[in-house]
């Protein structure tokens, strides 16, 4: 059965606030529609399944449409309450869930074809950041756990919740998926401009 792939999308207003003051407010919203519009090309080529955006920000619907994917409401909750009401919304129950972040400028469908490999018949595929966060985690059954995104050393904490909840896990270091963009210092590691 199919993977469905959900890329989590908050406000624009409040993007890549760590970026602030070096890039004011319309940079960081270029930058950050810039990194998402890659992203969901890189989803759709990868051909594992429906891909979606999960948000509430009010310019997802056209953003979405635009890119050729879905939309699932987030409720307007935080991250990972979100994802996990959107992934209720879906019309149909996915075999397998990739969770995977909208800012990551470098990643590629090979890259995300061999993410979704590596998720386990019943575990988790943990898509560690090069700061040992989590910037895409695949889960099957898709409700397995809730994700743990944004705590400190996430890929850490996401493979200990697997283990709690009875998951295989494997960690996965692909160069794309590991540089996310927060910061003045990774955009320009991944060359972006606002």
């Amino acid at each position: 059965m199919a993977t469905q792939i959900l890329i989590p999308l908050k406000h624009l207003d409040a993007a890549k606030r760590r970026m602030h003051p070096q890039i004011g407010a319309e940079g960081r919203r270029s930058i950050m529609l810039a990194m998402l519009a890659h992203v969901a090309a890189e989803a759709v080529a990868a051909g594992l399944g429906p891909v979606a955006l999960a948000s509430s920000e009010p310019r997802a619907p056209t953003i979405a449409s635009e890119h050729g994917i879905g939309l699932v409401d987030d409720g307007g909750l935080p991250w990972n309450q979100g994802l996990v009401h959107a992934l209720e919304l879906l019309p149909a129950a996915p075999d397998a869930v990739l969770f995977l972040a909208g800012d990551l400028p470098l990643v590629t469908a090979d890259e995300i074809q061999q993410l979704a490999a590596a998720v386990p018949t019943r575990g988790v595929a943990i898509g560690r950041a090069h700061d040992g966060g989590t910037n895409a985690l695949g889960l099957r059954p898709p409700d397995g756990m809730v994700p743990s995104f944004g705590s400190p050393q996430s890929a850490r904490v996401h493979a200990q919740l697997a283990e709690r909840n009875g998951l295989e896990v494997a960690v996965v270091d692909l160069p794309g998926i590991a540089l996310d963009v927060d910061t003045p210092a990774d955009a320009e590691r991944a060359r972006l401009s606002a």
